[in-house]
C-alpha cells in the first residue's frame, strides 16, 4: 500500500478508502466473519475505555419536549484518522476533524449505531467505565430498548483484543539510548499508563494489576505535581518484552501505533540477539529510534488491509 506524509492530512482520507470493503466482508456470515468480529468487538472495548467517553442525558427529552440523544465519543490523535475511519465505516457515526488541536473526533450520537455499539461491547468491559456504559443502558431501555447489563469481562487477556484496544489508546512503545554516548544506558520499554481512579472514583488498580501480572513485570504508582496519581506498568526484560510480542501480533493494534510497534520489535530481536554491537545495526536502531513515535512521518495502513484479510 503506498505511504502518506502526515503533513498531508487530506491525503489520509483517501489512504483508508478500501474500508469501503468492509461491510461486504462482515456480511459473508462465513465462520472467519465470527472470528474477526470478535476481534473487533473486543478490541474497540478496550479502545473506548482508553479514550472514549459515554455522554448520557438525564432526561429522556428536553424542557421542550424534544428527544435527547446519547453519544459515544472517541479521540484519536489527526494522524490516525484512517484507523478512525476504518471503525466509522463498521459501527457508524461521524469524523470531525480539529487541527489545531491535532486530534479526530469519532462521534456516535444517532440511536441506531449507538446501540449497535453497546450491544457489540456489553460484556466485554474491564474498568469502572462499565458504569458509564449501564447509565446508557439504563438510557436506552427507557426509550423502549431491552438490553441486558452483562457483568465486567474476567477472561483471560490473553483471549481476546480487549487489550490491544486498550494499549491504541494509552501505550506507548520506547527505546532509551543508543546514543553517540557509549555509557548510555541501553533499554527497549513498553509503557502503559493510567490515572489511579476512574471519574467516578472507583481504583483501577485490580485491573492494572491483572494487565502487569500477564506482562509479568511489577504495577509502580507515580505521583506527579504532588496530586496526580497514576499506575504505571512499564516492560523492559526480555521475558515481558516477548509476551507482549507474542500478544500483539495474535491482537493487531489498528492505529498507527501498529507501526511503532513492529519497529520496536525489529530493535528488541536486534537487542537480545547483541547484534548492536555491530555499527551498522547500531546506526539502523539509531534511525528506527529517530523516526518513531511523535517523529513519525510517513505511514503505511496495510495492516489493516490485513485485517480484512486474516
Amino acid at each position: 500500500m503506498q505511504t502518506y506524509s502526515v503533513e498531508n492530512l487530506e491525503g489520509l482520507s483517501i489512504v483508508c478508502s478500501h474500508v469501503l470493503l468492509v461491510k461486504r466482508y462482515y456480511n459473508k456470515g462465513s465462520p472467519a466473519h465470527k472470528t474477526e468480529s470478535d476481534f473487533l468487538l473486543y478490541y474497540l472495548a478496550g479502545l473506548i475505555e482508553g479514550d472514549g467517553h459515554f455522554n448520557t442525558p438525564k432526561k429522556l427529552t428536553t424542557p421542550s419536549g424534544t428527544a435527547r440523544v446519547g453519544a459515544i465519543e472517541v479521540v484519536f490523535t489527526i494522524k490516525d484518522r484512517p484507523s478512525a475511519e476504518f471503525l466509522q465505516s463498521l459501527f457508524g457515526g461521524r469524523l470531525y476533524d480539529h487541527p489545531h488541536k491535532k486530534i479526530t473526533r469519532w462521534l456516535i450520537q444517532d440511536k441506531k449505531s449507538v446501540t449497535k455499539i453497546i450491544h457489540s461491547i456489553n460484556g466485554k468491559l474491564r474498568t469502572p467505565k462499565i458504569n458509564s456504559l449501564y447509565e446508557m443502558i439504563d438510557f436506552l431501555n427507557a426509550k423502549g430498548d431491552n438490553i441486558i447489563k452483562l457483568p465486567i469481562d474476567s477472561s483471560p487477556l490473553s483471549s481476546n483484543a480487549w487489550l490491544a484496544g486498550f494499549i491504541d489508546a494509552d501505550g506507548h512503545f520506547a527505546i532509551k539510548g543508543f546514543t553517540s554516548n557509549p555509557k548510555t544506558y541501553l533499554a527497549i520499554q513498553f509503557y502503559l499508563s493510567q490515572r489511579n481512579t476512574d471519574k467516578s472514583g472507583e481504583s483501577l488498580e485490580k485491573l492494572m494489576l491483572n494487565i502487569a501480572e500477564f506482562l509479568q513485570v511489577k504495577l509502580n504508582n507515580r505521583v506527579f505535581s504532588e496530586k496526580f496519581h497514576q499506575f504505571v506498568i512499564n516492560t523492559s526484560n526480555r521475558e515481558s518484552n516477548k509476551i507482549l510480542i507474542d500478544y500483539l501480533n495474535t491482537y493487531s493494534l489498528l492505529s498507527s501505533k501498529y507501526l511503532d510497534f513492529k519497529d520496536w520489535e525489529t530493535v528488541n530481536n536486534i537487542y537480545i540477539n547483541k547484534l548492536h554491537k555491530d555499527p551498522i545495526q547500531f546506526e539502523k536502531i539509531r534511525n528506527i529510534k529517530a523516526n518513531m513515535n511523535n517523529n513519525r512521518t510517513y505511514f503505511s495502513w496495510a495492516h489493516l488491509e490485513w485485517i480484512l484479510s486474516r
